[in-house]
């Protein structure tokens, strides 16, 4: 019975609550505010999207491709594969994964250039070698009937399916592949046969959600998932059964959200990587519940998490008498234990943490001011507007499979509304009469893949329901967007103190050109309830992809030559939004090729001024000019796992010194610098978060990397001698019960400037360079 409804609540992600009336100019948005409460539910047989028009006109077409029949959508039966659990469908499926739709193979072909959607029905498909997944790709199961991926009685090799795509370089490079509502299954094979149902080294941009995984119980050789280097940044909801391991981690930084073990000899175990966040984890009758022992994992936060009928929840090495760095650091926030075992254990099973009923929150590890606590109890203050059910919020990336296809519209089949998706022509004028039309009328709105380019605000209204196809790209271009003194959003999701429901899922945002004054992402609209705004697997990318002239013409070292975008998102003061796995990338280098080297600069990367309720589970934020985060006298913030990298041509040497070549704007909240003496460019440099004031922000797992200085030339293998920048992250403003638990950084002097401690990496060492477990400066 707990399977099916796994899948029922995991699938269909719903969210409870209806519009409310805002007055409007609009007749058609006040129409969606105050009739429209959600596309009408019913019990449909089949899967919507597979009843789309994935051969005519209004299907999806990637404009980059050479030859228009390019088949973005794959069905795998297309390509003769047997879902009856008979045979060897290996080939099929990986022909169904490869085509490039001239008799060839995408493989290698680049990232965003030959996009693609593969589609599996209900049933069983046994293999009998290792199935390879590619970058640019999103393989989608019927949710109605999720389809089961087995490994045959005569598997030949130690991996079932690889996600890591090794024809893009290393998994750090592996971008954009996701795997959801799909059954993985290695129970033909004794429970001693070494093997990995999943190899998930991968990088940013990917995903892996609504995903179950079954293995015999009793395994001395099963593996569920091995994540195995790479820099993802979010794998969600995700279901484990049996297995010596369900999840091998040596990834640089992840956040596990909703993780089910069941029946695993050891549920998680951290062979390396930098930061792990495990939220809402529940160990259900395992063994161990993490194994930090082998001391590979710098910093471990388990929150929110539940231990039932299982045995030690955490078996670590102890690094208090470690000299230079120390690994194996732990947060257990929030955790229910049901039994008399040990909550933590050193390596010798010495008891650290004795078993209670509940633990608020436990650390073990570097805390401020550079002290080094053998397990510490403290209190921490949570407001309950961030909580459901006594934790941080969350929810499932919905599939509408409880509705039929006549609930949806191709924005690409709307008679009056011509929409094109070819990269040239400006479609904003029929995709915001679209968008508005669907509002009002409770429908849920496809994009086919393309390049829908737009030269004014795509105006996205409360009751709207979004999923693109294979990352379909909505770029901004022309005159709109280029005044940096008068910016404005490219896409604008609901306007100021709209309330009501938006869900966008699968979408890229992009500029197709160097445009000074384009928001990409501006965020207005809250919801009745937690969770009626949000976004899921949803990308912003400047420049390094095939669609944009950015990849072709910013290489110059003075970056006031690419001033390519304002700001990649902006949650304003009136918006309340969840946003699970986004990833907003300034690139620095090309994904489908063009110059081998890219210099571009963004101005800013996700500000948030929010205050009724904002929660990023597993976001990334890279190589923008000013700031990656920026909590702007923010509230009632939750972040789980903040992934940035500061720009690769800042710091000595560099041709511009920030905030050059921008301005600081005070309206927008903008670090000046001026903390720093004029041509002191190594202190000049990106902040990877900056807090500026603002109450009850609760940050968790960030994970900030500097690598490079001075002029980028595109030499990955010649790093910055010693730091490259002085300050990583700053807090000032006197926050009120800022709480930042697990701050990882590398190449830095001061991890945080707040004029009070200011801690240095020297003093908290671990991990990749430095970590600071516990930062509770101002903490209530």
């Amino acid at each position: 019975m707990r399977d099916l409804l796994w899948w029922t609540a995991v699938a269909s992600g719903l969210s409870t609550a209806s519009a409310v009336a805002i007055p409007s100019s609009s007749d058609r948005e006040i129409r969606a505010r105050d009739t429209c409460s959600g596309p009408a539910a019913s019990s449909p047989t089949t899967y919507w999207l597979l009843e789309q028009d994935h051969t005519g006109n209004p299907r999806g077409y990637a404009p980059e491709v050479s030859n228009a029949n390019y088949p973005v959508w794959r069905n795998v039966k297309d390509y003769s594969a047997s879902a009856d659990g008979s045979g060897d469908q290996t080939s099929s499926i990986q022909n169904a994964i490869n085509d490039d739709g001239s008799n060839g193979s995408r493989e290698g072909q680049g990232v965003t250039r030959y996009a693609a959607e593969v589609f599996l029905p209900g049933g069983t498909y046994q293999l009998g070698s290792t199935l390879n997944l590619r970058v640019g790709t999103i393989i989608t199961g019927d949710p109605l009937n999720p389809p089961v991926l087995k490994a045959a009685p005569n598997f030949n090799g130690d991996t079932l399916i690889n996600g890591f795509d090794g024809s893009n370089g290393q998994p750090e490079t592996s971008f954009m592949t996701l795997l959801r509502n799909v059954v993985i299954d290695t129970t033909a094979l004794s429970a001693s046969t070494k093997i990995t149902a999943l190899q998930w080294g991968v990088a940013q941009g990917s995903g892996l959600t609504n995903v179950k995984i079954k293995m015999p119980t009793s395994s001395t050789g099963h593996t569920g998932i091995n994540i195995n280097a790479g820099s993802t940044i979010a794998i969600t909801d995700v279901d484990i059964t049996g297995g010596a391991v369900g999840i091998k981690n040596s990834n640089q930084q992840v956040n596990f959200k909703n993780i089910y073990f069941r029946q695993c000899t050891t549920a998680f175990l951290a062979s390396g990587g930098h930061t792990a966040l495990l939220q809402g984890a529940t160990f259900d009758t395992v063994g161990y519940g993490i194994d930090m022992t082998s001391n590979g994992l710098g910093s471990m936060v388990l929150l929110d998490s539940t231990s039932t009928n299982s045995g030690t929840v955490v078996k670590f090495h102890d690094s208090s008498n470690d000299g230079g760095g120390r690994n194996s650091q732990i947060i257990i926030q929030n955790l229910v234990h049901d039994n008399t075992n040990a909550i933590a254990v050193d390596s010798n099973n010495n008891v650290k943490l004795a078993a209670t009923n509940k633990v608020d929150t436990w650390v073990w590890g570097n805390i401020t001011p550079g002290q080094y606590v053998s397990g510490k109890s403290l209190t921490t203050s949570r407001p309950d507007v961030l909580l459901s059910n006594d934790k941080y919020f969350t929810r499932a990336q919905p599939t509408y499979a409880e509705y039929t296809s006549d609930q949806v519209v191709n924005v690409k089949d709307v008679s009056g509304h011509t929409v094109y998706g070819d990269g040239r022509t400006n479609d904003v004028e029929s995709l915001n009469a679209i968008l508005a039309d669907n509002a009002a009328n409770c429908k849920i709105t496809y994009f086919p893949y393309g390049v829908y380019t737009i030269k004014d605000t795509l105006k996205i209204p409360v009751g709207s329901r979004i999923m693109g196809e294979a990352w379909a790209v909505i770029s901004g271009t022309g005159d709109a967007f280029k005044d940096a003194s008068n910016p404005k959003p490219v896409v604008q999701v609901g306007q100021t103190n709209d309330v009501g429901v938006i869900e966008i899922q699968d979408m890229r945002f992009s500029v197709g050109e160097i445009l000074p004054g384009a928001i990409i992402l501006e965020v207005n609209a809250a919801g009745t309830n937690p969770g009626d705004v949000a976004l899921w697997n949803t990308i912003v990318t400047v420049g390094g992809t095939a669609e944009t002239s950015i990849k072709d013409n910013c290489d110059n070292q003075d970056t006031s030559q690419c001033m390519a975008a304002f700001m990649m998102m902006h949650l304003t003061k009136s918006s309340s939004a969840y946003i699970e796995n986004f990833w907003g990338w300034t690139a620095d280098h090309n994904l489908d090729g063009g110059s081998s080297k890219t210099i571009i600069s963004t101005g800013r990367g996700i500000l948030v001024d929010a205050v009724k309720g904002t929660w990023l589970t597993g976001t990334g934020s890279e190589h923008n000019w000013l700031y990656n985060y920026n909590f702007n006298s923010a509230q009632n913030v939750y972040a789980g796992m903040l992934q940035s990298e500061s720009p690769y041509m800042q710091g000595s040497g560099a041709t511009q010194t920030a905030p050059a070549p921008w301005t600081a704007e005070s309206s927008y909240g903008d670090p000046d610098f001026s903390w720093c003496a004029a041509n002191d460019q190594k202190c000049r440099t990106s902040l990877a978060t900056n807090v500026d004031g603002g109450k009850d922000i609760l940050l968790y797992n960030s994970a900030a990397w500097a690598f490079f200085n001075g002029e980028w030339n595109g030499d990955y293998g010649t790093q910055c001698s010693g730091s490259c920048q002085t300050n990583m992250m700053r807090v000032t403003g006197s926050p009120e019960n800022l709480v930042w638990y697990s701050v990882n950084t590398r190449k830095a002097d001061v991890m945080i400037l707040d004029g009070e401690s200011n801690p240095t990496e020297y003093n908290h060492p671990g991990g990749w360079e430095a970590i600071i477990q516990g930062y509770r400066q101002f903490s209530s």
